[in-house]
């Protein structure tokens, strides 16, 4: 009995032995993403060369993709309807910072607005803007450090629509703000500075 086992196990050794195989393994460069639930984070590309303790650099887009993202408002008491378009551009702005041994460049998209106001279905305005727009108010220098950040209706007071818009400074409270005004009665658009008092 003892040698009958011997054998078997002997001959599992020595078939297994024979049967070995070589396999070649190739590593490649591998894109890992960390997502949650809400949004994807940041990418991060990691070469079979790089490890994590050379200076390795990330860079991020804000948004994320080019986009195009629409605001309307109906005021029905006086039949309008206001329509902001915001379309991101190819351009953008840059900051850029190190955080434990880590390279950041992130990259903020310039975006147009687009505003079209309609009194029943007339437009009575249409026009469209992007921040240079604003060089003779804000300054050439502070635009090419800054993005249009925002543009948003504010409010109606009597026949005047009231429109508040920033040109941002990236992660600063660097900012030229200002307001748009539409006359319906003139349909004239003026600018006026938003100036913060201060305490």
């Amino acid at each position: 009995m003892k040698s009958q086992f011997l054998i078997l196990i002997m001959s599992i050794i020595f078939f297994g032995c024979s049967e070995q195989k070589r396999e070649k393994v190739t590593v490649k460069n591998k894109h890992e993403s960390v997502t949650t639930s809400k949004k994807q984070i940041e990418t991060l590309t990691i070469s079979e060369r790089q490890n994590l303790t050379d200076n390795n650099v990330i860079e991020r887009f804000f948004p994320e993709e080019n986009e195009i993202v629409k605001f309307d408002t109906i005021i029905s008491a006086q039949n309008l309807k206001i329509s902001i378009q915001s379309t991101a551009l190819d351009s953008y702005v840059t900051n850029e910072y190190e955080s434990e041994g880590i390279k950041y460049i992130d990259k903020y998209r310039d975006s147009k607005k687009h505003l079209r106001i309609l009194y029943g279905n007339q437009v009575i305005l249409d026009t469209m803007f992007v921040k240079e727009s604003f060089a003779d108010y804000a300054g050439k220098e502070f635009l090419d450090i800054a993005n249009l950040h925002g543009y948003w209706f504010n409010k109606i007071d009597e026949n005047v629509l009231e429109f508040f818009g920033a040109i941002n400074k990236p992660e600063t409270d660097w900012s030229y703000t200002f307001y748009h005004f539409f006359d319906l009665s003139t349909q004239e658009l003026r600018i006026e500075e938003l100036i913060e008092e201060e305490i």
